[in-house]
């Protein structure tokens, strides 16, 4: 039964008049750059993508962003390509993220939008339960998990800042502001390890970096010592079952609010591997991305970053 998605409860900008295309797609890569959600490659590649979706827009008439329909977003997403073949499903999967991501800009600087990818199901990428995100969608994610900053919805930013180092949803729900190398500008969290995973360090996200010395300002304001739990803040025991819920339920919220929650092969364990497979693609051997997750199998850890190893040439 597909889960439903749930809306995020949060104050809603001012809305205004509703800018043309061009000048709405501006204001939007601006803030873009401005936010540092992802590195400069993947901001340029989303809006290249949300460029020519506008390019679109305009050749068929449409006036603003706050006109288009789901049809409208679903003829650029199953669009043909230059070449006049069918998009792969992965372009597809690209297309609607960089739609989304728009939308939920748009909306943030206060603009009459709503989404018109909300009701657009794709097929899953793969046969993974738990395939890892991509970049596009991190930065997605990333923006969803800000929203309500500096509310109750602090927690689900420093989880997911968290899990973008490598952590399992058990071991976020034990880490203290002791365990970053330095509160006030933390590179890298230490991560304890679990029955099966071992210890490690983990690297933080340049976003995952400020977001979190800004959290670690913020409790040191308010009184906490190197001992206060970063992300959780309940009564279980920190790393227990009712604890690792949590932490778990906290990321799926991002990701059903990001728009992911009737994807069958995108669920919290996704963001873990998206960090695995990140490191995998930036030249690292499989043995290293072992040791960055805490797996003792090169098999495992290949599985969980979709990737099909003794194939592979490092």
């Amino acid at each position: 039964m597909p889960r439903r998605v749930t809306q995020p409860s949060r104050s809603t900008p001012p809305r205004s008049a509703p800018l043309s295309l061009d000048v709405a797609l501006t204001a939007v890569l601006a803030s873009w750059h401005s936010e540092g959600l992802h590195s400069e490659q993947t901001v340029a590649r989303v809006g290249e993508t949300a460029a020519r979706f506008t390019a679109r827009l305009q050749a068929s008439g449409v006036a603003t962003f706050a006109d288009v329909t789901p049809a409208d977003a679903a003829g650029f997403i199953d669009a043909r390509t230059r070449a006049g073949a069918s998009p792969e499903l992965a372009t597809r999967h690209a297309r609607r993220t960089a739609v989304r991501m728009l939308y939920r800009t748009l909306r943030a600087l206060g603009q009459p939008v709503g989404d018109p990818t909300l009701d657009l199901r794709l097929p899953p990428r793969g046969l993974l339960a738990a395939r890892p995100l991509t970049d596009d969608e991190v930065m997605l994610c990333r923006a969803t998990a800000q929203l309500g900053w500096p509310t109750a919805a602090r927690l689900r930013a420093v989880v997911w800042a968290l899990g973008e180092s490598g952590a399992v949803t058990s071991e976020i729900t034990t880490l203290t502001v002791a365990d970053l190398d330095d509160p006030a500008a933390p590179t890298t969290v230490r991560l304890p390890g679990t029955a099966r995973h071992d210890p490690r360090s983990g690297d933080l996200s340049p976003w995952g970096a400020r977001l979190l010395a800004r959290h670690a300002a913020d409790l040191t304001s308010r009184g906490a010592t190197p001992a206060t739990p970063l992300a959780y803040a309940g009564a279980a025991p920190r790393g227990g079952a009712k604890a690792q819920a949590a932490a778990c339920n906290a990321i799926r919220t991002v990701l059903d609010r990001a728009g992911f929650g009737d994807d069958a092969d995108v669920r919290p364990a996704s963001l873990r591997n998206w960090a695995g497979r990140r490191l995998y693609d930036a030249g690292a051997p499989l043995e290293q991305v072992a040791r960055a997750l805490g797996h003792r199998s090169l098999d495992a850890c290949a599985e969980d970053i979709a990737l099909t190893w003794r194939e592979d040439t490092r």
